[in-house]
C-alpha cells in the first residue's frame, strides 16, 4: 500500500511559492522536510534557479569546500537577507557565528589552495583574517588574484 499523500498538489505548492511561502514554511505547515517540498517542485519543473549570494560569496568555491562552515554561514545569511525564514537552530548558529566574527574582529577570506584548519577539517579554502580599516562593515574580504564567479 502506498504512503498517504502529505503534500498538496503541485499546482497548490506552486501557488504557495508564488505567494511568498518559503520551502521551510511549507515544510513546517505540512510536517515534511524542506527537501521534500523542493524535490516535489523540482520534479514538476516548478523551481527557479537559487541565487548564489554573489555579494556574500563572490569567489568560485571548489566543490570540496562547499560545506565549509564559513560558506554555510554566508549562505544562511544570504537566505535571511532575501527574506527566508530560518529554522531556529540555524538562526541560532548564524547569530553565534556573526557574534564570534565581531568579537574576534575578523573577516572571511577564501583561497582554494588554503589547507584546512586542523581544528576544523572541513574548513579548507576558507580562513579568517584580522579586520582592516578598508574592510569597513563587510564580513568578507576578496584578496587580489582571487578567482571570482562570473
Amino acid at each position: 500500500m502506498a504512503a498517504p499523500q502529505i503534500l498538496p498538489s503541485n499546482t497548490e505548492l506552486a501557488k504557495l511559492r508564488f505567494n511568498g511561502w518559503t520551502y521551510a514554511k511549507i515544510a513546517l505547515f505540512y510536517g515534511v522536510s524542506e527537501q521534500a517540498v523542493y524535490m516535489r517542485l523540482r520534479k514538476a519543473n516548478l523551481t527557479k534557479k537559487t541565487p548564489g549570494f554573489k555579494d556574500l560569496i563572490p569567489w568560485r568555491v571548489k566543490k570540496e569546500h562547499d560545506h565549509a562552515p564559513p560558506n554555510q554561514m554566508l549562505r544562511l545569511l544570504g537566505r535571511l537577507e532575501r527574506g527566508d525564514v530560518l529554522l531556529p537552530v540555524k538562526q541560532r548558529s548564524l547569530n553565534l557565528w556573526l557574534a564570534d566574527l565581531k568579537e574576534a574582529d575578523v573577516v572571511v577570506c577564501y583561497n582554494p589552495d588554503q589547507p584546512p584548519n586542523p581544528a576544523s577539517p572541513k574548513s579548507g579554502g576558507f580562513y579568517y583574517s584580522r579586520r582592516r580599516p578598508e574592510d569597513g562593515e563587510s564580513l568578507i574580504r576578496v584578496d587580489e588574484g582571487a578567482e571570482l564567479r562570473v
